[in-house]
């Protein structure tokens, strides 16, 4: 009998164009078929009709276990639902339909959700489980058009059932419709599981992407601190380096108003697990205008002062925001906060983000649903920033 074994799942979403993917318990083949949304008073999902008019669909014979299917021509910011089929001489699956978003055009508001640790928490986790599902629940609850996942959703990346007993599994419900990115946290091993479950550009441990407003970057801080769990890692920052010199690269080639980085080590926390070396790459950050960094890797929630060159600059800063949200380890926490901490606390979290054209709003939330830090970022025309 032919099963589906993780997914459907999200990858990969432009203004007209969406990546599907999925497992299967044996090699087959693979089909999406995208379905016409169409709204009215009441009806079967969210207001939308029962989805039953097809209107495009993408297909491969070549049978395999993990598929990937992308589906173009759509049109920005629109909400379709798919279907996702397989089939071998076993039997087959089809799963659906789920709503999805196509990303928004450039001036246009949309949100996404930042959480991390789903997998490197389990070692102190006595919840079994539960505290992923509540953070997973939560996320969905704010309806976000995207997800970060800043590292650790495993525990141990060269297993492969860890990968749907920490992630795909707790997570399904909200991965089938709402794609997401991640990075390299030093439990994934920098296993071949995460390149072959992810659909992110090459080389995958880092990489850009557009969204909206916002130029996204994911940094590799594994391959960029020599340890013992990384004893080939480069650990150089310097020209040369090829991480180091795609980001110099890729912040000169960008224009988006605002620039967020992602990677797994913080440089700046309150607590263990800060990593003071990755501080090499903030005057890049502040050279090209990064707004925000998010880390994880301690697993508590820290939110520092606006930050430029070792100091505190409430003109033209940059907030690094520790996101170790499927979990909390208080006894991390130093005795008391360092210099650059504005806000820190120990607790399973997500944090939203909410984008406008010169606004960028910021909540963390726990995995009750209570709101327990926020602030606002505006941004001028001419790039002055102001905090509130």
């Amino acid at each position: 009998m032919l099963l589906l074994s993780k997914g459907p799942y999200l990858q990969r979403p432009t203004e007209d164009s969406m990546t599907m993917m999925w497992e299967t318990s044996d090699l087959a083949s693979s089909r999406v078929d995208i379905l016409l949304a169409e709204r009215i008073h009441s009806g079967h999902q969210g207001n939308y009709k029962k989805p039953e008019v097809v209107i495009a669909s993408v297909s491969n014979e070549k049978r395999t276990t993990i598929h990937q299917l992308t589906v173009t021509g759509l049109e920005p910011g629109t909400m379709y639902f798919y279907n996702i089929h397989s089939a071998n001489a076993k039997g087959e699956v089809q799963s659906g339909p789920y709503p999805f978003k196509t990303a928004v055009r450039r001036g246009e508001p949309f949100s996404f959700t930042v959480t991390g640790e789903t997998g490197g928490y389990s070692s102190f986790d006595s919840s079994e489980g539960l505290t992923n599902i509540n953070i997973f629940k939560q996320m969905q609850r704010y309806r976000p058009d995207l997800t970060l996942f800043v590292g650790d959703i495993v525990d141990d990346g060269d297993n492969y059932e860890d990968w749907e007993k920490y992630f795909f599994g707790p997570g399904a419900d909200f991965l089938t419709t709402t794609p997401f990115y991640s990075c390299l946290g030093n439990h994934e091993n920098n296993a071949s599981w995460y390149y072959e479950f992810f659909d992110f550009d090459p080389p995958k441990n880092y990489y850009s992407f557009d969204y909206g407003d916002v130029h996204f970057i994911c940094l590799d801080s594994t391959d960029f601190i020599k340890s013992e769990h990384y004893p080939l890692s480069a650990g150089e920052m310097s020209p040369g380096n090829e991480q180091y010199d795609f980001l110099i690269h890729d912040l000169q080639s960008t224009s988006a108003k605002w620039k967020i980085i992602f990677f797994h080590y913080p440089p700046f926390v309150s607590g263990g697990y800060q990593v003071e070396d990755l501080r090499q790459l903030c005057p890049l950050f502040e050279q090209y205008g990064v707004d925000l960094v998010f880390n994880s890797h301690t697993i508590v929630y820290e939110r520092s002062h606006p930050l430029r060159a070792g100091k505190v600059d409430f003109q033209g800063g940059i907030i690094y925001i520790v996101a170790g949200g499927a979990g909390a380890m208080p006894e991390w926490l130093l005795p008391k906060r360092e210099w650059h901490t504005s806000q820190s606390v120990a607790v399973p979290h997500f944090v939203q983000v909410i984008v406008t054209a010169d606004h960028l709003e910021l909540r963390a939330i726990d995995e009750e649903g209570r709101l327990f830090d926020k602030f606002t970022l505006r941004k001028d025309s001419d790039g002055s920033k102001s905090y509130f």
